[in-house]
């Protein structure tokens, strides 16, 4: 008789199941691990996928789900695997179960809970005496808050996971090569603290009170002149409303002008914040790749021309992660877009004050005769991030609806800390302090480019940026950043895995490095670590290929 490995199983099973005692009922872990040996096998098998046809892998799984349904192997109100689970039985990236997934719920086919899982759909609610079910209702004495989740799906692909994978092992004293925050080592405190003590000494019960919700009259005078030295026309300082940072301009325009579906154009990569706040807001996201040009006009042009696409978020000078900045043809080529399509521009210029060579960089606000461009703006990467202070510049039609919604939101920043942040700046602090950063992480950028390729691999690729705080590189194949990251990270040498930067899965081969909060011999030292873990990886013999890319589509 041929006994398959789900018959051992069932016979072991119930063989425990009835108390008998014997070496094998023993141990139900040999049990269980037979087990998983035996689902691991029939979902592998019943879903089968064709790494060499043309179709896509999400839209193969997708398929074998919905034939697997409609045969009756997956009845109504079944549960299936986790993501992470079925990625791992199937040996793709999670992202393709995710992007599967996602299609047959938006198909109706599944139906997903937060704390439960996800079911064929027709079984109704999940089982409320399910493990995970109970443990959610437990926690929260009699139900479970996360099945009132408006949409569970927006938890998937979290970048902060990404970037701090789960039982991550750091060393202490590890050199930073990620963060794109300013060093905190370099900070004016003393010439602040002169600013606080001024302003303190006058005495004004005012500073305690809310204040306006399009912020302090002088400090938006001070933004319209700062702005002006970049090439931006004099603008009316209405037009500038003071909000906490770059990533609040973001939810508040998509509060404003979006709906949840709507198609938002992104770069890939691009900063992580920018993309988890627009998961949160339930757009979509199309990717536009960027390259050292920036971001591709050809690849927007046809998105625009295939979809509706709502508005586009761009960094074009010194962008997050690359570095790079928009090349002139392509400047020329996305304003004509913007104004032959009517799509709107969020520029996000987070560090564009940080450059190295030249003269300022010149915003896409500097030539918007048509009022298509909207643009942030923030003192978090070029002061102090703990201030929370920074600016929208939004055309004169929306003055009047984003002082409604900033009073809705928060009410208005405080109105200390932007007196504090005018006599600051006033006083021409700002500007030196400028000076001596731009020398400082000039230095610092150098000494990253000079080490780079004295110490990676041939087959690595890595940026050249003039200005900002990163770097991006790509390693050769078949490396994966995240498992770099796992093994330099207890070793003393931290950087930011690619994925946490594509709003859409993907880039495991790229990496993101900072260079701003290390002295240049420690940027030495890391990159010369770095590169030996490289070039370690690259001569196992067995080295695992990275995952699928796995990048979901812009459903």
């Amino acid at each position: 008789m041929n006994w398959s490995l789900e018959m051992v199983c069932s016979l072991l099973n119930w063989h425990r199941s009835k108390g008998y005692a014997g070496p094998v009922a023993d141990h139900p872990n040999w049990v269980t691990r037979m087990n998983v040996r035996v689902e691991k096998q029939s979902w592998s098998t019943m879903l089968r996928l064709e790494r060499d046809a043309s179709e896509p892998l999400y839209h193969q799984l997708a398929g074998r789900i919905r034939d697997a349904i409609g045969r009756g192997e997956l009845p109504a109100g079944m549960r299936l695997p986790a993501t992470r689970q079925l990625a791992t039985w199937l040996g793709v990236h999670r992202n393709t179960v995710v992007a599967a997934y996602r299609l047959l719920e938006q198909e109706g086919a599944l139906h997903s809970a937060v704390g439960a899982g996800t079911f064929v759909q027709g079984g109704g609610e999940p089982d409320a005496t399910s493990p995970a079910a109970e443990r959610g209702a437990a926690r929260a004495g009699g139900f479970s808050w996360r099945s009132l989740f408006r949409d569970p799906s927006r938890f998937e692909l979290d970048p902060l996971s990404a970037m701090h994978p789960s039982g991550l092992q750091v060393a202490d004293g590890a050199i930073q090569l990620t963060g794109a925050v300013p060093d905190s080592r370099e900070f004016p405190m003393d010439a602040f603290g002169e600013c606080v003590h001024e302003v303190l000494a006058g005495g004004d019960p005012n500073l305690l009170e809310y204040g306006p919700p399009e912020g302090d009259p002088s400090l938006r005078e001070w933004i319209a002149q700062w702005l002006v030295q970049s090439g931006v026309p004099s603008i009316d300082p209405k037009r500038i409303f003071v909000i906490s940072g770059s990533q609040q301009g973001i939810d508040l325009l998509s509060k404003l002008l979006l709906a949840p579906g709507d198609r938002v154009a992104i770069e890939e990569p691009t900063y992580s914040g920018a993309h988890l706040t627009l998961r949160h807001a339930g757009v979509r996201m199309v990717g536009v790749p960027v390259d050292d040009e920036g971001l591709s006009t050809a690849v927007l042009t046809e998105a625009c021309a295939r979809d509706r696409v709502r508005m586009l978020y761009t960094m074009p000078c010194f962008q997050n992660p690359t570095g790079v900045s928009l090349g002139q043809g392509r400047r020329a080529e996305l304003l004509a877009l913007a104004k032959e399509r009517t799509l709107p521009i969020i520029e996000d210029h987070y560090d564009t004050p940080l450059y190295y060579d030249g003269s300022p960089p010149r915003p896409l606000l500097a030539d918007d005769p048509d009022g298509m461009i909207i643009h942030l703006g923030t003192f978090s990467k070029i002061l102090f991030p703990g201030l929370r202070l920074g600016w929208i510049v939004v055309p004169e039609p929306l003055c009047d609806v984003m002082r409604s919604l900033r009073w809705a939101t928060d009410l208005s920043s405080g109105v200390l800390t932007q007196r504090i942040m005018d006599r600051f700046c006033r006083s021409g602090q700002l500007d030196e302090h400028l000076v001596r950063l731009r020398s400082l992480y000039g230095k610092r950028l150098r000494a990253m480019l000079q080490a780079l390729p004295n110490h990676f691999p041939p087959g690595a690729r890595w940026t050249r940026p003039r200005g900002g705080m990163t770097l991006w590189a790509t390693l050769p194949a078949p490396l994966d950043s995240t498992a770099l990251l796992r093994e330099a990270a207890p070793k003393g040498v931290l950087f930011a895995p690619g994925p946490a930067f594509y709003p859409n899965g993907g880039g495991a081969d790229g990496l993101r490095l900072t260079f701003n909060r290390e002295t240049p011999a420690r940027i030495l030292k890391g990159i010369t670590l770095l590169g030996e873990l490289i070039q370690a990886q690259l001569r196992l013999p067995n080295v695992e290929p990275r995952p699928e890319d796995g990048a979901l589509p812009p459903l």
